[in-house]
């Protein structure tokens, strides 16, 4: 309870003693009454319930400074359902014939590590990359490992966690005009929303895949001239204004920031700029691919150059139980 008012705390640690004593009351009854203890220690678990929902329920307060690291942006690369480490960065060589891939190894710029044999152009910039083949969790499911994968904790009955961006956002807000945190084509899971945090912070989708000949930013762009759009703002204004006076909820709220951003990203040309890849040069869309992997990341490595701080980037599907050599061959 790292972001929990200090008072929660102490109450609740002063209860959980005092039901602690309790039961040790209770061990030296002549007769263990099971339900009564079972009764006192679920009432234990709500204690911390409770405790828990108070920290979260204070979770837009922010009193403290956020403080940014090396790197300004994040694009975070989502491969559903996960490739087979033996198959790509994780070969195992020197493993029992049993656990290593059927696919050969080969070296990169780096010596000591070895790829899986169809990444030739990876195994020439090793130097640049970190790859962290320890990566595991004991998830059974693929929900459930989804889950830690977008937030960083173990799924809960309890309340479900925000995801990275959502976090990043909620620290560091936005940043010349765009929004804080893309999905890129649309939010993959439920995994990538805000959590126990404020609807404001979650992500903005581009609604369209850039890989298609008909892409199109959802919502980015009115066929109205700019008087039409300012008068448009201002009863929308009016009407915002009304309802929070009235209504004070978090969906209005967010409903409201939500425009404020869009009227910034409107408003500005270098913003929009930024969601069109056409403007690419035609031999960097060649290096990149023109295919779904090719646009989906050079429209990721667009965001992040103009403003973006992170962009979620979801591509193919990785569940490799069968058919590797074609899945990693396409």
């Amino acid at each position: 309870f790292s972001l929990m008012d200090k008072r929660t705390v102490a109450s609740a640690h002063q209860r959980i003693d005092e039901q602690s004593l309790d039961m040790v009351e209770l061990k030296t009854e002549t007769r263990l009454n099971f339900k009564e203890l079972f009764v006192r220690v679920r009432r234990l678990e709500a204690i911390l319930i409770a405790a828990a929902g108070t920290q979260y329920a204070l979770g837009e307060q922010k009193h403290y400074e956020s403080v940014e690291g090396q790197a300004k942006s994040m694009i975070f690369i989502y491969l559903p359902g996960g490739m087979a480490a033996q198959e790509t960065l994780d070969p195992k060589t020197v493993a029992p014939l049993e656990y290593r891939g059927s696919m050969k190894a080969i070296n990169t710029n780096v010596d000591g590590i070895q790829i899986n044999e169809r990444f030739t152009k990876t195994a020439q910039v090793m130097d640049k990359l970190t790859i962290i083949r320890s990566m595991t969790h004991g998830e059974a499911a693929h929900e459930r490992g989804t889950n830690s994968i977008f937030t960083g904790y173990k799924p809960s009955p309890a309340l479900q966690y925000p995801s990275m961006g959502s976090v990043v956002s909620h620290e560091f807000g936005s940043r010349d005009n765009l929004p804080a945190y893309i999905c890129v084509p649309e939010k993959p899971n439920e995994f990538a929303g805000t959590g126990y945090l404020s609807n404001a912070y979650a992500p903005f989708s581009l609604g369209s895949d850039p890989a298609s000949d008909k892409f199109k930013v959802r919502d980015l762009s009115f066929n109205v001239t700019d008087e039409q759009f300012a008068k448009r703002k201002k009863l929308l204004e009016i009407v915002n204004k009304n309802m929070t006076e009235k209504v004070n909820s978090d969906a209005v709220k967010a409903m409201n920031t939500f425009y404020e951003k869009a009227y910034d990203l409107v408003g500005d040309q270098k913003a929009q700029d930024a969601f069109d890849i056409e403007k690419e040069k035609p031999e960097v869309r060649d290096r990149y691919g023109r295919n779904t992997a090719g646009a989906r990341m050079l429209m990721s490595r667009r965001l992040v150059e103009a403003g973006a701080r992170f962009v979620s980037m979801t591509y193919g599907s990785w569940d490799m139980h069968q058919n590797i050599f074609g899945g990693i061959d396409s």
